[in-house]
């Protein structure tokens, strides 16, 4: 188009009572432009233009929608409603056809650029560079071809405060409203919300999308439904599980297609979650009904409309697994206690297993801790969380507080083993090897139930079960330094004592056959009476563990029938017939005799700890130490 030359007068300098910002954008187009030559716009065409248009296709969609919207409410105004992005290029437009066509012929058609620099003072470029709703009208505008133009414009912003769009209404200054300001700010407000909304949709749709894309990626089914019980999801894995058509399910009631079990009815009827629940299911149609067995974990989710729920169905071969696991996990009642020593402790950790804080498992080495540990965690509420084991004493301390804390180190971020253990039991087997700051750590997880990463500030809030053991004097190493006294308090809110094997006379017998049963061997093999005799009659200084060396030992070298004594190892044999030849020919001893070699074997066996010495003997801490000024013993009679 060519330039055109007006012929209008206008005063060349800007009015004392303009806003400031209308004097300092005439002052900008003095130094680059002409008030009184018109250079049409640049615009944007062909490939230049499409390209645009497709990046601002959200806004272009929303924006002309408002557009329409606004002007069907002004009723064939002879006015231009224009929509420009964030730099002022316009992209959409309706309005009368002869105020379009008006402005078409000075150049604003689609792909215009409202350039200061080059078509002076506007209301589109001004509302962009100040960030606020303004007009230009008449003589306004620096450069003369527009004097007789009115606009208001208004700035658009997205929900993160980012400038994308101006909306703006343009007419004959004659066609001017006192509203026009207030109608385009509130088309600005009305694009602004609408465009909110799309990315909100747009953001829902993509988040739908990736968890639709996860739960069909799952090794578990998925159902849902929501508070009526309609059937609103279904993945593939349980489709093909429960033999269901999506197509034909998808917003039904599931009672129509599954019917099921008692214990999920009720868990429903009471919004009680459910994990890993072995159930049957019946699959609904036909003839008859198809059974299912599955493994499911329930879930409510409360909402505005009532609970709707989440059903999750475990693959088969997990199924199986808790099937085998049920067989070979320790429980109570499995534990070998027919000792009164035995039966107290198991009834001490059934109390306990039904506890929540922390358990302290005390005892000579090899006396069953570990197992006693694992049958408490799966008596307990935890017994569908994880078990973590992890002996102290067989950990680096240079690699403690990374397996215990895990790092966030970039590269190598790993969660530690208390994490690992949440929702369900971390065994510390030889606690007292802890270095000073994991008992730190420790400690503050008993008290606040979290921790934080050896290298982060990140707290982790955690539930999780700690089971300690201990075969040390820790109260000795309190005073030694070497074990932390509040730590010692936490852990001994509830401590259990296991007794030796020599405190289990009666327990032998169970125990013995419980060790040739675990050999695998078919059929099982037996001991010969005298052979037996020789197993019950021994101390076990080494307890659980000699014994099944013994065991080993005896069914390595026995060939078929009864295991005979020559089969047990000669340290068993022995220390058997030393015992025999000991009280064979012996002239009786006196009950004080009796006592004062019973506390000297015990002080020899324990050696010289107090606590121990009065758990063996049966008697409290005080009447052993009475009982050893009796007789006159002093530490060093038993600590050697």
């Amino acid at each position: 188009m060519p330039d055109i030359t007006v012929t209008l007068s206008s005063s060349s300098q800007p009015q004392p009572t303009w806003p400031d910002y209308l004097q300092a954008s005439w002052l900008r187009c003095a130094h680059q432009t002409s008030a009184t030559l018109w250079h049409p716009p640049h615009s944007a065409k062909g490939q230049t233009l499409q390209s645009l248009r497709q990046r601002k296709r959200d806004l272009l969609t929303t924006g002309e929608m408002a557009l329409e919207d606004l002007y069907e409410f002004m009723e064939g105004r002879p006015c231009a409603l224009l929509l420009t992005d964030e730099s002022g290029c316009l992209l959409a437009r309706t309005g009368h056809p002869d105020t379009l066509a008006e402005l078409e012929a000075l150049g604003f058609g689609p792909g215009a650029f409202f350039s200061e620099g080059r078509i002076g003072t506007n209301a589109i470029n001004l509302a962009a560079l100040e960030g606020v709703p303004l007009c230009v009208s008449g003589p306004q505008h620096f450069n003369q071809t527009l004097h007789p133009w009115h606009s208001c414009a208004s700035p658009v912003y997205n929900s993160n405060g980012r400038q994308v769009a101006i909306m703006a209404l343009v007419c004959r200054v004659e066609e001017a409203t006192v509203g026009d300001l207030a109608l385009t700010v509130s088309a600005g407000r009305e694009l602004a919300h609408l465009l909110q909304m799309e990315t909100l949709m747009q953001e829902s749709q993509h988040h739908l999308s990736e968890l639709y894309a996860l739960l069909d990626g799952m090794d578990d089914g998925v159902l849902a439904w929501d508070p009526q019980g309609r059937l609103r999801y279904l993945n593939a894995l349980a489709a093909n599980r429960l033999r269901l058509d999506p197509a034909l399910c998808l917003g039904q009631p599931l009672e129509q297609h599954l019917l099921l079990p008692q214990r999920l009815q009720l868990a429903i009827k009471g919004q009680t979650p459910l994990s890993h629940v072995e159930v049957t299911l019946e699959r609904l149609g036909g003839q008859e009904g198809e059974f299912i067995n599955a493994l499911v974990s329930l879930k409510p989710l409360p909402g505005p409309e009532g609970v709707s729920f989440i059903a999750l169905l475990h693959p088969v071969d997990r199924l199986r697994a808790i099937h085998q696991l049920r067989q070979t996990v320790p429980e109570l009642s499995a534990l070998v206690g027919e000792s009164s020593a035995m039966r107290k402790l198991l009834r001490h950790a059934r109390q306990a297993a039904q506890s929540q804080g922390p358990i302290l498992l005390r005892g000579e080495e090899e006396v069953g801790k570990a197992q006693l540990a694992e049958a408490i965690h799966f008596g307990s509420e935890r017994a569908a969380g994880p078990l973590i084991t992890l002996n102290c004493q067989a950990l680096p301390s240079e690699r403690m507080a990374l397996e215990l804390m895990g790092s966030d180190e970039a590269g190598q971020e790993r969660a530690g083993k208390f994490e690992l253990a949440h929702g369900g039991t971390l065994v510390l087997e030889q606690v007292e090897c802890l270095s000073a700051p994991m008992q730190a750590a420790l400690l503050q997880l008993l008290k606040t139930g979290r921790i934080q990463r050896f290298d982060s500030a990140r707290v982790l809030p955690l539930k999780v079960r700690i089971i300690a053991t201990s075969s040390a004097p820790l109260e000795q190493k309190v005073q030694e330094g070497q074990f932390g006294r509040q730590l010692l308090y936490a852990l001994q809110a509830c401590e259990l004592w296991l007794p030796g094997l020599r405190e289990r006379a009666a327990d032998l017998p169970g125990l013995i056959s419980q060790q040739l049963g675990a050999q695998g061997r078919e059929p099982v093999r037996q001991f010969s009476p005298a052979a037996l005799d020789c197993l019950l009659a021994y101390p076990w200084p080494g307890n659980l563990g000699e014994l099944r060396s013994a065991v080993e030992h005896a069914l390595l070298h026995a060939s078929q029938g009864l295991i005979p004594p020559e089969a047990l190892p000669a340290a068993i044999r022995h220390g058997h017939q030393l015992v025999a030849d000991e009280v064979v020919g012996q002239p009786l001893l006196t009950l004080a005799e009796l006592e004062r070699q019973a506390i000297l074997r015990s002080a020899h066996a324990c050696k010289g700890q107090v606590s121990l010495m009065a758990r063996q003997l049966g008697i409290s801490r005080t009447t052993l130490w009475r009982r050893l000024k009796l007789i006159g013993l002093g530490p060093a009679d038993y600590h050697g």
